[in-house]
C-alpha cells in the first residue's frame, strides 16, 4: 500500500520480535518498548544464559543447550536475518518435552514466554518490558488476556475486546480500516462501535466456498460497510460468480505492486543458492551454457563434489558466503536457478524474484511457487533438455527474455499502482 502512496498506520497484532519499528503492535504500545541505544543488537545463540558447566553447540540450522550431554534446550534462529540471531528457545524438562519458549526481539530483548503443559499444549503467555516486568499475559486455556497497565489490571474476556480496547488508547482512526483476515482482524472491525468503512485484502483460497464470515460482508449484516479485495483471478472468479448483482458490487479484483531492487540487463549470468551438492543435472547445464556464468553460493563448506564443478571456466564458486557477496551476486546476476534439492537458503527464490532475477526451476524442486511462473518449471528428466533449451531460446532475442520476464510478473499479480488505486479507491 506504501507503493501505492498510502501511508496507513500499520498495526500487527502478535509481536514477533522482529517487526519493522514503523510497525505498531499492542505489546509495543503498553510494554512502552523502545530502544534508545543505536548499538543494541540481536543476541547471538551463544549468548543465552544457562547455569554453570551447561554447554552451547550450534551449527547453522540450530543449537543446542547441552547438560553432560543431555539435551536442556534448543535454539532457534531468525530466518532470513543475520546469522545464528536468536528467534526463541525451547525449554526441556527431564523427560524431554517443551515446558518453556523464550522470545527474543531484533535488540536482544527477551520479551515473551509461553508456557506449556507436560503434552505441549500452550498453557499462557506472558509478555514483559525491557526491564523484565510483566505487562500482560494470554490464558490459552480461558482464551483471557490480563493486563497491568498504569497502576491498574484489566481482564478482557477475549482477544477481540484487547485490541478494541488497544485501538482506543491509541486512539487510532477508524474511519476506515484495511484488513487481511476474516479471522481475529475482521472479528475487531465487526464488534467495533465507531462508524466507518473497512477493507478485506483476501489473499487466501475459499476452495469454491465463500467463508462465513464474508458472507457476513455479502448479506450486509455488518455495520460498518466492507468491501473486498481479492488478488488471485481464480479466487476472486470462484467469488465473484456466487454473489448475486448487489453483492458483486462489494468484490474487486486486485494484484500486487512491486518494487525491484535493480533492472533486470539480460546478462549471461546465472545465481545459484544451496547447501547441498545435489543440484540435479549441473555439470550438464554447465557445460551446455558455457556462454552463461554460473555463480554457486553456499552459507556452508562445500563438498568435494561440487568444488570439482568449479574446474569449468564459466563456474565461480562462493563456500561459506557472506552476506555482503550474496547481495553483490544478486545485484550481477539475472538468472536464478532454482535446481537444489534439499531446503531454501537465505528465502533465496523470494529474493531473486526481488531483484528482478528471472527464476527457473525443476517442477519436483520448486522452492517457491508463489514467484515461479508455471512455465518456468521444467521436468529434470533426459539430463534437463528442456531446462538447457530454454536457457538458449531465451538469450537469443532480448524480446523472448523480456517475455519471459513478464511471464514471472504476471504470474505473482503484479499490477501499476494507478490499477491499484483504482480498486482500492472503488
Amino acid at each position: 500500500m506504501k507503493l501505492a502512496g498510502h501511508d496507513n498506520e500499520t498495526i500487527v497484532i502478535h509481536e514477533d520480535g522482529f517487526l519493522p519499528d514503523e510497525i505498531h503492535s499492542p505489546y509495543k504500545f503498553f510494554a512502552g518498548y523502545n530502544v534508545e541505544n543505536d548499538n543494541a543488537n540481536a543476541k547471538f545463540f551463544n549468548d543465552v544464559e544457562i547455569p554453570q558447566y551447561w554447554e552451547i553447540e550450534g551449527n547453522n540450522d540450530h543449537a543446542l543447550i547441552l547438560d553432560m550431554g543431555v539435551i536442556r534446550g534448543k535454539i532457534f534462529y531468525k530466518k532470513y536475518y543475520e546469522h545464528r540471531i536468536i528467534n526463541h528457545v525451547e525449554w526441556l524438562d527431564q523427560h524431554g518435552a517443551v515446558r518453556f519458549i523464550d522470545y527474543y526481539t531484533k535488540h536482544g530483548v527477551k520479551f515473551a514466554q509461553m508456557t506449556l503443559d507436560a503434552q505441549g499444549e500452550p498453557i499462557l503467555k506472558k509478555y514483559m518490558n525491557q526491564q523484565g516486568q510483566e505487562v500482560f499475559y494470554e490464558n490459552y486455556k480461558t482464551k483471557t488476556i490480563v493486563l497491568d497497565w498504569k497502576g491498574k489490571t484489566y481482564l478482557f474476556e477475549s482477544q477481540v475486546a484487547f485490541l478494541i480496547f488497544y485501538l482506543k488508547q491509541i486512539e487510532a482512526d477508524l474511519t476506515e480500516i484495511v484488513i487481511n483476515s476474516l479471522a481475529t482482524p475482521f472479528s475487531v472491525t465487526y464488534n467495533l462501535d465507531t462508524p466507518g468503512r473497512d477493507l478485506l485484502f483476501w489473499q487466501e483460497h475459499s476452495n469454491g466456498k465463500i467463508p462465513g464470515n464474508m458472507q457476513l460482508i455479502f448479506n450486509g449484516h455488518t455495520s460498518r460497510k466492507t468491501r473486498v479485495l481479492i488478488p488471485d483471478k481464480e479466487e476472486f472468479h470462484s467469488i465473484y460468480g456466487q454473489l448475486n448483482e448487489n453483492s458483486q458490487s462489494l468484490v474487486t479484483s486486485a494484484g500486487y505492486i512491486y518494487q525491484y531492487k535493480k533492472e533486470n540487463r539480460h546478462q549471461k549470468h546465472a545465481l545459484i543458492m544451496t547447501n547441498s551438492d545435489q543440484i540435479i543435472n549441473l555439470e550438464s547445464i554447465v557445460k551446455a551454457n558455457e556462454d552463461i556464468d554460473f555463480y554457486i553460493g553456499a552459507i556452508t563448506e562445500m563438498s568435494t563434489k561440487l568444488l570439482d564443478i568449479g574446474q569449468y571456466q564459466n563456474v565461480k564458486l562462493f563456500p561459506e558466503i557472506d552476506k555482503e557477496t550474496i547481495e553483490t551476486l544478486y545485484a550481477l546476476c539475472d538468472i536464478y536457478l532454482d535446481i537444489n534439492e534439499g531446503n531454501e537458503i537465505e528465502n533465496a527464490v523470494k529474493k531473486a524474484f526481488d531483484y528482478d532475477l528471472l527464476i527457473l526451476s525443476y517442477t519436483d524442486v520448486t522452492h517457491n511457487h508463489t514467484v515461479t511462473a508455471q512455465q518456468h518449471r521444467f521436468d529434470k528428466s533426459n539430463d534437463s533438455e528442456e531446462l538447457k533449451l530454454y536457457m538458449q531460446q531465451i538469450y537469443q532475442q532480448v524480446s523472448i527474455f523480456e517475455n519471459a520476464l513478464n511471464a514471472q510478473h504476471a504470474h505473482a499479480i503484479e499490477i501499476t499502482v494507478e490499477a491499484f488505486n483504482q480498486a482500492f479507491q472503488q
